[in-house]
C-alpha cells in the first residue's frame, strides 16, 4: 500500500511524504503506482523550477518527502492541486492508496 502523509501548521500545507508500493498489479504493470508516479513527479519538478529555494525535496528508495521551508499563496495553490490529484487516485484504488492528514 502506498502511504501518503499531509502534514499541516496553521491550516497551511508544510509537508508531503510518501512510502511504499501499491501492489495493484506485477512490477511493470502497475498502473496505480504509474499514476502516484507521474503525479508525484510532475509536481516536485514543478515546486523545483518555481520554488527552488522555498522547498526542500527528499528522494530515496520507496520514500519521497515535500517540505516547505518558506510558504506563499502560489506555493500553497499548487500543493492543494497535487493533493487533489492524489485524491482522485486514493478514491479509485483505497485498498492500495491511503491518506493521512496531519494538523
Amino acid at each position: 500500500m502506498v502511504k501518503i502523509e499531509i502534514t499541516y501548521h496553521n491550516n497551511e500545507y508544510k509537508s508531503i511524504e510518501l512510502t511504499g508500493h501499491a501492489l495493484a498489479g506485477e512490477y511493470g504493470q502497475d498502473l496505480v503506482c504509474a499514476a502516484i508516479s507521474g503525479i508525484i513527479n510532475g509536481a516536485l519538478n514543478a515546486f523545483d523550477q518555481k520554488f527552488e529555494n522555498d522547498i526542500e525535496i527528499i528522494v530515496d528508495d520507496n520514500w519521497i518527502e515535500l517540505k516547505l521551508k518558506n510558504s506563499n499563496q502560489q506555493i500553497q495553490t499548487m500543493f492543494e492541486m497535487l493533493k487533489i490529484q492524489l485524491a482522485t487516485i486514493i478514491a479509485q484504488y483505497p485498498k492500495n492508496v491511503e491518506l493521512k492528514e496531519v494538523r
